[in-house]
């Protein structure tokens, strides 16, 4: 017994998008939808602090100039997160930061790292000239 392949009959076909509208109303529809999105893309930047963002990098920076010593390594720390006390927290960091005691750009510039929590959302807030 013997089969053979089967033949099969194809049409070529046209992958061009179809577009379809059977009133003018789907293009108000569509005016619509783009003003929404509109009004949601303004939100959208006001809620992110578009103006934030414009600011210079320099102004961003609490220490602008610090420069980063060559293989720096930040060591590990217990997260301050405001409920301990304050200067047990500070004797730790610059313990822990000793062979930069003497760069006070790198002690600042760092400092954010060992802080977490409402401890950390209060130094950013702070001023740069508060620091």
């Amino acid at each position: 017994m013997t089969y053979s392949t089967p033949v099969v009959h194809a049409i070529s076909q046209d992958n061009r998008p179809i577009f379809h509208s059977g009133s003018v109303g789907a293009y108000d529809r569509v005016h619509d939808l783009q003003e929404k999105y509109d009004e949601m893309y303004r939100e959208m930047q006001a809620l992110r602090g578009k103006e934030v963002l414009k600011r210079d990098v320099y102004d961003l920076c609490l220490v602008p100039n610090v420069k980063i010593p060559h293989k720096f390594r930040l060591p590990d720390f217990e997260k301050y997160k405001g409920t301990s006390c304050p200067k047990n927290h500070l004797t730790m960091y610059v313990r822990k930061m000793s062979m930069y005691a003497n760069d006070h750009q790198v002690l600042i510039h760092y400092f954010q790292d060992s802080l977490t929590g409402t401890a950390l959302k209060c130094y950013m807030n702070l001023d740069r000239a508060n620091i």
